[in-house]
């Protein structure tokens, strides 16, 4: 007879205890560069820290990284409309990206947290669902990301995947530790060169800004080789820094290859 009642007393505590949702990528596996990917969150059974159901509500996420806070969370009582999961059923929910907050547009996590220029920094992400009010939250848990490797380059594009529409950023680092040409260190003033690989004569050369670690400048790849573009055959772009006031100095020569976009 005690062991059965304090199996009762015992039951209102099990009861009680939040469920987490469960949460799947898709792709399956991916990384804090990946663009176009969909974190899904099954909240089927799932309960928020005092043990209420999460299934139907309408959910915002509040989320964190150790390089730094979501830039769609804004502050505890008044969260952005952005953090707000898109509902697909009662017990499917997502995040899709690109993420859009007012003018700005985060593609990747590591936008999102503000680690573009060194993704690599993340290590952990963590999370948690809420209400707008923030009256009621699920306990604090993570969102799981394959492990990505930051390699540092002289020269490079951000992000390293692009379409033929989106904003490509290339970036250049004078201050890399193997620089291909050191007379570029003393350059005051720096131009970018890019040339479609398949027509050197449509060359452009732009103005870079100093950010406070890369020289950069950026294009819409349809935009600038548009007649490129139109034909299909807008692809391959290569790329290099020079000085302006001395253009025989260049750094080391790279190319990134654009997938196609919808015309």
């Amino acid at each position: 007879m005690k062991k059965l009642l304090l199996t009762i007393l015992f039951l209102p505590t099990l009861l009680v205890q939040a469920q987490n949702p469960v949460i799947t990528g898709n792709p399956a596996s991916y990384t804090v560069i990946d663009e176009n990917i969909e974190i899904l969150f099954n909240v089927a059974g799932a309960t928020d820290r005092d043990g209420k159901s999460l299934e139907g509500k309408d959910l915002y996420i509040w989320s964190f990284s150790n390089a730094g806070d979501s830039k769609t969370n804004g502050e505890w009582t008044n969260i952005k409309s952005s953090a707000k999961l898109e509902k697909l059923s009662d017990t499917e929910y997502r995040i899709k990206f690109p993420i859009t907050d007012g003018v700005n547009t985060y593609r990747t996590l590591a936008e999102l947290y503000g680690a573009e220029a060194a993704p690599g920094s993340i290590t952990s992400i963590g999370y948690l669902l809420r209400n707008q009010a923030g009256t009621f939250q699920t306990n604090d848990l993570t969102i799981p990301f394959a492990p990505f490797k930051f390699i540092e380059k002289e020269v490079r594009t951000f992000p390293s995947q692009a379409t033929t529409k989106d904003v490509v950023t290339f970036r250049f680092n004078k201050n890399f530790p193997e620089i291909s040409n050191p007379a570029m260190i003393g350059a005051q003033n720096i131009t970018l060169h890019i040339e479609p690989e398949v027509d050197a004569l449509l060359a452009i050369e732009i103005e870079t800004r100093f950010n406070g670690q890369y020289y950069e400048a950026a294009i819409i790849p349809a935009q600038s080789f548009q007649g490129l573009f139109d034909a299909g055959t807008l692809s391959t772009l290569k790329y290099h820094f020079f000085d302006t006031d001395n253009p025989t100095i260049q750094s080391t020569e790279e190319e990134i290859v654009l997938r196609q976009a919808a015309n």
